[in-house]
């Protein structure tokens, strides 16, 4: 009875909004507490129905829809293809709750299948306790140091990330105590991996980056970071993006008991289904605009991009794309950052007129533009004052001229009725 609860949980009316489908593992490996305040997936769906009820009145308007998958075959398939058989639904994520090992249930080829479902179809992911295990034994820049440590509410740091809606601004951080439950401690490292999966018959060879960041860090009784996530990119272009966690936000957030730990977990659905922004900045100097009033043979612009994270840690031996539009000719560039992060382009300025360099790296990107020689100048508003103001005192005397013309003989033109004209105020842009 309690899974039918659940089912109809699911699938009560809410609001309608943009829908982020998450295919969840309910088979076997899942948790088995038969306490639903504390079961992991009893309390993921209640936290989802939750969000779901107050879209309303949260910043994120974002639709979540868990589907629960038993049966191993259909399973594959998501992962195999990005869609579920059953509904025929497009999932945008794979959550694997806590549990015991439920990867082991899931084929002999299931590294190969995560892998190409994050490398390849770009589906995102969330593992928590045992889902993050899970992620750690089939991909190499997420490491487990430390875990197994029983029941316990350690401290932790939050740290700032567009996935943490506790410490989502730059520089701010939160310390609090989140409950674990034998969840491994982690270390990661970003960068570049060569990784290899054989699907379809043959060997797959992927050299792909891994954007990897920690968002909450164990105080005390566990090593290692308690709440990791990242992305990867496979030539240039985002694939999927992971959030894994050790300890228990879906928990802690249960029946509205937390509406902050809900919006934790749910926030970890959010990034890994891309609808919370990616973290990478690039700026350049010096910029936006550079002049150069005499442009020649010798004449040269050197800009310097630099790529960064949302808390400002460079990001090394990235590539950077730049393209030069100019008067004469345009080109392309591929160049790579440095351990600071940096990339530098010199741009020979020979001809008059507008250049423009763009910089791209992923969904980060920046353009400065050059202006070489003399612009035009653009007539200002108040460039034709004088001659308004000419114009009317030349009617006012026309004006006085007419009446002087017909005035009757013998009377003095003092004895006239003068007309007083209103001359529009052009500075003011209206009538005085």
């Amino acid at each position: 009875m309690r899974w039918i609860a659940i089912l109809t949980i699911l699938l009560a009316p809410v609001p309608a909004h943009a829908t982020v489908y998450v295919a969840t593992w309910t088979g076997p490996g899942l948790d088995t507490d038969p306490n639903p305040e504390t079961n992991c997936w009893t309390t993921s769906a209640w936290d989802v129905r939750w969000w779901n009820e107050h879209l309303q009145e949260l910043p994120i308007r974002e639709r979540v829809v868990l589907i629960p998958i038993k049966d191993v075959h259909r399973w594959r398939h998501v992962l195999y293809t990005g869609v579920d058989p059953k509904t025929g639904i497009h999932v945008d994520v794979v959550y694997v709750p806590g549990g015991w090992r439920p990867e082991d249930h899931w084929g002999s080829d299931w590294v190969d299948l995560l892998r190409w479902a994050q490398l390849h179809l770009g589906i995102g992911y969330v593992g928590i306790c045992a889902g993050a295990t899970t992620y750690i034994r089939a991909f190499p820049c997420v490491k487990a140091v430390d875990g197994l440590k029983g029941h316990a509410e350690p401290r932790v740091l939050l740290l700032p990330h567009p996935a943490n809606p506790l410490a989502n601004e730059p520089g701010s951080t939160y310390e609090m105590r989140m409950y674990y439950a034998n969840g491994p401690g982690m270390s990661f490292r970003r960068g570049w991996y060569t990784i290899k999966y054989y699907i379809d018959r043959r060997w797959h060879t992927v050299r792909a980056y891994c954007d990897v960041r920690g968002v909450a860090k164990y105080l005390e009784k566990v090593k290692g970071w308690a709440y990791v996530v990242g992305r990867w990119i496979v030539d240039g272009v985002e694939k999927g993006r992971f959030a894994i966690m050790s300890v228990h936000p879906e928990i802690m957030g249960r029946r509205n008991r937390d509406p902050d730990m809900v919006k934790m977990f749910v926030y970890a659905l959010l990034w890994a289904a891309k609808r919370l922004p990616a973290d990478w900045i690039l700026t350049v100097s010096p910029g936006p605009t550079v002049i150069v009033p005499k442009p020649g043979k010798d004449r040269r612009v050197t800009l310097t991009a630099t790529l960064t994270n949302w808390v400002n840690e460079p990001i090394s031996e990235f590539p950077v794309e730049v393209t030069i539009e100019g008067p004469t000719r345009d080109r392309s560039l591929q160049l790579t950052t440095n351990e600071q992060g940096m990339v530098s382009v010199t741009v020979p300025v020979t001809r008059e007129g507008e250049y423009r360099v763009r910089f791209r790296a992923v969904d980060a990107s920046a353009t400065v533009e050059i202006v070489a020689g003399r612009r035009e100048r653009q007539p200002s508003p108040a460039a034709g004052l004088p001659i308004l103001l000419a114009l009317a005192a030349l009617l006012r005397a026309l004006q006085r001229s007419q009446r002087h013309l017909h005035q009757p003989t013998g009377h003095s033109v003092q004895h006239g009725r003068r007309q007083r004209i209103r001359v529009p105020n052009v500075a003011a842009g209206g009538d005085q």
